[in-house]
């Protein structure tokens, strides 16, 4: 009864820790809402588009995955936009948002990047597209070497 009682107490001090930051996710969404209008889907994929040459599917993934696990407004993050910086990536999302875009990624795409991914390896949003766009790539080229 005691051990029960103590990890109840455990997880109710770790929570916080591990959730995501409700006032730094509003006061980011406030602060991309100030400073540039929110795009239509279809320029917003033609803005990634331009500067990264990705396929419209992994822009969707990206997209829809992002906004997700940040509770941001996507439609206003752009590519040059920092993950920790601008964006609060950290503390907007849960703990575990890195180790669920992979398992979302081999889910979606067929690739585990879990062995790779380094969330903070990406400076940018464009630097994280690109990796994911790399390794999309390299599978879609040995299924067409086979």
């Amino acid at each position: 009864m005691w051990r029960q009682l103590k990890n109840t107490l455990n997880s109710v001090r770790t929570y916080p820790d591990l959730s995501p930051d409700l006032q730094v996710r509003r006061q980011v969404n406030r602060q991309l809402r100030s400073q540039r209008p929110a795009l239509k889907p279809e320029d917003w994929y033609y803005e990634f588009r331009l500067i990264t040459r990705c396929d419209q599917r992994l822009l969707d993934f990206l997209h829809s995955r992002l906004q997700h696990y940040s509770g941001l407004n996507f439609s206003r993050v752009r590519p040059c936009d920092h993950l920790v910086d601008d964006l609060q990536f950290p503390l907007v999302c849960w703990f575990d948002w890195a180790w669920k875009l992979c398992e979302d990624f081999e889910r979606v795409f067929g690739v585990d990047i879990s062995e790779d991914f380094d969330e903070t390896q990406f400076d940018t949003v464009k630097d994280l597209l690109v990796f994911l766009d790399r390794r999309v790539s390299t599978r879609q080229a040995a299924i067409a070497h086979c």
